[in-house]
């Protein structure tokens, strides 16, 4: 069952990261924010107001609003104006949140998608639809702000760079229930990717993109590494460094090794109580680096850090087979409505 604490931590995290990318557009002009480029929703200012009309659209269903329409995107809405709106969203967000109990997420809830489509789900999983949806496009947001050449949102947009610059000790906000469902999720949605990634050959697999990690075998190794490395932090003290990947590992080869972090993941959740989420834990990304926060932070950095990548992924996909991936958290769990 999802809970309200890793939805209200992770919430918070996203609103501090969708202010850091309004900040880093709001001196482009407009001939930038518009400018066309083959990822997200094809401009800057359209991806921005899309995330913003993800988390509106779903707070009203949150909110049990009927059919509530899906805003119009292609307006030239000013990043001011943008700016206001999401405070506004995240208002509403915070006063429904805080009038809700654990017990309230289980509800069963029925909703029609943008495409007139009823479905079936739970107030929890609508919930973790918000935060999964916004973090996947602001990874498209990070890359159209570089090509758009504004400043780098330094050090970077991850959970653990918003607790680093508050200079934020205090363990998350988190539990073992909401995690759990996120990494099914993450399991499922690299599975998704795999089989996609399978039907290519070498030579696309190694094609180069200004993107993640450059290629989409490496984007795909990357999100693997990073899940494994974290896990041996957890279970065996500081690793130093990511471990080289080879460049000749196939899909196949790639699927394996998915396979068994999975399972190691797995057997030590199983071996965890509330209590331990708070436990410190350190990790040594590259020589004379140390991340130090504790158990449940590292896991929904892990979290967030799987949907930026797989977003970088499914761009890639897009633009080698011409096909769009489905990776929204409510293609997992949703289910037609009678």
């Amino acid at each position: 069952m999802i809970r309200l604490a890793t939805i209200n931590e992770f919430l918070e995290y996203g609103a501090w990261a969708n202010a850091r990318l309004l900040d880093a557009a709001a001196n482009l002009p407009d001939d930038q924010l518009d400018a066309a480029f083959p990822i997200g929703m094809g401009t800057l200012r359209r991806t921005l107001l899309h995330v913003l009309a993800g988390e509106s659209v779903w707070l009203k269903r949150w909110q049990a609003a009927t059919e509530p329409a899906w805003p119009d995107e292609s307006e030239r809405a000013s990043i001011p104006e943008i700016k206001t709106r999401f405070t506004d969203v995240r208002q509403g967000q915070q006063a429904f949140l805080s009038a809700r109990a654990d017990d309230d997420l289980g509800r069963g809830v029925v909703y029609r998608d943008s495409k007139g489509t009823r479905f079936e789900t739970t107030l929890g999983d609508m919930l973790l639809q918000v935060c999964v949806h916004s973090q996947h496009h602001r990874a498209q947001l990070s890359n159209l702000l570089r090509r758009c050449d504004a400043e780098p949102v330094k050090p970077g947009l991850d959970y653990i760079f918003m607790r680093i610059e508050r200079g934020r000790t205090t363990p998350a906000s988190c539990d073992l229930a909401t995690l759990q469902t996120w990494f099914r999720y993450g399991d499922w949605a690299n599975q998704v990717l795999l089989d996609a990634a399978q039907e290519l050959g070498d030579a696309p697999l190694d094609q180069t993109f200004e993107m993640g990690v450059g290629t989409l075998r490496k984007t795909l190794q990357h999100v693997r590494s990073a899940e494994h490395w974290w896990l041996t932090n957890w279970t065996r003290g500081p690793v130093e460094g990511f471990p080289a990947m080879p460049a000749d590992q196939s899909i196949g080869e790639l699927r394996l090794a998915w396979r068994e972090t999975i399972s190691a993941r797995d057997a030590f959740l199983q071996t965890r109580r509330a209590a331990d989420l708070a436990t410190p834990v350190e990790g040594r990304p590259r020589t004379g680096v140390v991340r130090s926060i504790d158990l449940g932070g590292a896991m929904l950095q892990l979290c967030g850090h799987g949907v930026h990548h797989r977003a970088q992924a499914v761009n890639m996909l897009r633009s080698l087979t011409g096909r769009s991936t489905e990776l929204d958290y409510m293609m997992h769990v949703r289910t037609p409505a009678e």
